[in-house]
């Protein structure tokens, strides 16, 4: 019989397997827990790589708007930023940038760094852009600051960033969104945002007291703090608490210089003392913003750039040509009595006129319609849509329509429709709605002819003799997205943009009689967001603006559509405008201005 191990073998033999299996599951459990930190590691890093960016052929004009929102001395030239892109002491230097409007500048290894109002990172190198790209998604940049090893920090919606000096990487340090960047005298940073301000010291950040959480800027000098909130101004020390600041309530801008806080209130520029004292200097113009770079103050007015020297201040940069303060999202273009009609998104009715080889713009005489959507000249009068309602404009005096916010007009046999929030309003008075058989009530888009077509985020419908004759809607799967924002007719059909589903053809039914008819979606187009507004036939051909992919034009046979890879001011475009031998395109960043003859294929 074989020997039978004794009881105190047995007991040693399962001491080692247990001490075996738990060996084994510490080092699992220690190579999932370094597998998971790297993980998190590489997933916080990346490659960086910068990519030249070629100049787009032929001379195209850009206007946005004129205020300035970045300043930055370098070596060579004073460079501004804003709506107008930006400029050198010779002029624009934008042209091969993706989006017109840049809200953010710096210097980084001794070469001009950008951030886009529509997202990226950008640096000038040799006299070229190029594109930071990485496997980040595009950030939207707010605040770039260089540390003083040459590192570049990025205060992004999507967090804070690092790229180290000397390196191709880009590094995630935090999640929580940045607005303003700033260094302490202990080399700490400073990140502020709307979820609080935080203090990193080294890679471990700590979240800092502050009245209210939302931090638009921050300074910081030595261990003396400063901070802007909604609440106004703050001071105090580092790491101390923040109090407001007597007379800081109303201050809407500040930048730090030297020992000073310089803070735009009211349409006063005020200076902050370290005791917190303040007091008024004396700017010959009303400010809108103030900036410190290489030394020296600046700030933004009415007439332009100033900058404070030891004589005071002097206007340095004349304001670009460009649309006065305010709004530069474009939502409605019309050419009316030889000038260009702006409707603004977020504000009123501009004018343009042939000032030179540019435009000069100004306001309308009266500006109290607000969100404009759709402008449209009939006989010598400017017709207005927007969410204050409809209007009339011979001129001299704008005349109200029916209340409501209005969305569309056509003119049709009978007169002007407007389209409004709560139905289509016929030249003859009636409003027809839901009620009386349309696909919905939000009218977004009108187009006149035999019938009237109304396009509405549920559907698509047609009235005639002020009664509606057909309508298509979600259910019956005809268009590709209900969502109807655009109509264009044509001799072949009429052409439908939608957002979320392109462009579709609908070719009306036999012999005309009444009917939705049927419609041909453009696969190419599937998935693209048309704006309102953004389908018009332009020099006998159609063109279509997307909300983010830019402008498309339909094929010389009508049987597809096909991108135009033109600099605009934005890819969001948002108004089309054929004027004489040019097309203006508007987007959410102002106009840009094409010659047809650079459009045409082959050129």
């Amino acid at each position: 019989m074989p020997k039978m191990p004794r009881p105190r073998t047995l007991l040693l033999a399962g001491l080692g397997l247990a001490a075996m299996a738990g060996g084994l599951a510490f080092h699992y459990g220690i190579s999932r827990q370094v597998r998971s930190v790297l993980g998190e590691d590489s997933a916080r890093r990346s490659q960086l790589q910068f990519v030249d960016l070629a100049d787009p052929p032929g001379a195209v004009d850009f206007w946005g708007s004129g205020e300035v929102e970045a300043v930055c001395a370098t070596p060579s030239s004073l460079l501004t930023a804003g709506g107008f892109g930006v400029m050198d002491d010779g002029g624009s230097i934008s042209k091969a940038l993706p989006g017109l409007k840049v809200p953010v500048l710096s210097q980084w290894r001794g070469h001009p760094v950008a951030g886009l109002a529509s997202g990226g990172l950008f640096l000038r190198r040799g006299g070229r852009w190029q594109e930071a790209r990485s496997s980040f998604s595009p950030l939207q940049v707010r605040a770039l600051l260089e540390g003083p090893g040459g590192e570049l920090w990025v205060g992004a919606r999507q967090g804070l960033f690092l790229a180290p000096w000397a390196s191709d990487l880009l590094e995630q340090m935090d999640a929580a969104p940045v607005r303003t960047l700033a260094l302490a005298g202990d080399g700490s940073l400073l990140a502020g945002g709307e979820q609080g301000l935080k203090r990193f010291q080294g890679r471990r950040p700590s979240l800092l007291e502050t009245p209210d959480p939302w931090i638009d800027w921050v300074g910081v000098q030595g261990l003396d703090l400063w901070a802007l909130t909604p609440l106004g101004l703050l001071h105090g020390s580092l790491g101390g608490t923040l109090q407001p600041v007597p007379g800081g309530q109303e201050v809407r801008a500040a930048v730090q210089a030297g020992n000073q806080v310089f803070a735009v209130a009211s349409g006063r520029l005020l200076r902050f003392e370290p005791s917190g004292r303040a007091a008024e200097e004396a700017l010959p113009d009303t400010p809108r913003r103030v900036f410190a770079s290489g030394g020296v103050l600046f700030a933004d007015a009415r007439a332009g750039l100033y900058r404070k020297g030891p004589g005071g201040w002097a206007l340095l940069r004349p304001r670009p040509q460009g649309f006065p303060q305010g709004s530069s999202h474009v939502n409605a273009l019309a050419e009316w009595r030889g000038r260009v009609a702006v409707g603004l998104f977020d504000g009123g009715v501009l004018l343009g006129e042939a000032s030179g080889e540019g435009m000069a713009w100004k306001p309308l005489s009266d500006n109290s319609l607000w969100g404009i959507n759709a402008l449209m000249p009939v006989e010598g009068v400017l017709y207005l849509a927007g969410l204050r309602g409809a209007a009339r404009y011979d001129g001299r005096r704008l005349t109200p329509l029916a209340p409501g916010s209005a969305y569309a007009l056509a003119r049709g046999p009978g007169g002007v429709a407007v389209g409004y929030g709560h139905g289509v309003q016929l030249p003859d008075g009636r409003l027809l709605s839901a009620f009386h058989g349309l696909p919905g009530n939000q009218a977004l888009a009108l187009a006149a002819g035999e019938e009237l077509v109304v396009g509405t985020p549920s559907g698509l419908g047609a009235i005639v003799d002020s009664k509606v004759s057909w309508r298509v809607t979600a259910g019956d799967g005809r268009l590709p997205n209900p969502w109807v924002t655009s109509l264009a007719q044509a001799k072949e059909g009429l052409y439908v943009g939608t957002y979320g589903g392109g462009v579709a053809l609908r070719r009306p039914e036999p012999d005309h009689r009444p009917g939705p008819g049927s419609f041909h979606p453009f696969p190419e187009t599937a998935g693209l967001k048309v704006n309102p507004g953004c389908l018009a036939q332009v020099d006998g051909r159609l063109y279509l603006g997307t909300d983010g992919r830019g402008l498309f034009r339909l094929s010389e046979d009508r049987t597809h559509f096909a991108p135009l890879l033109v600099a605009l001011p934005s890819r969001r475009v948002t108004a089309l405008l054929q004027l004489g031998s040019f097309l203006l395109v508007g987007t959410d960043e102002g106009i840009a201005r094409f010659p047809l003859s650079l459009l045409r294929e082959g050129s």
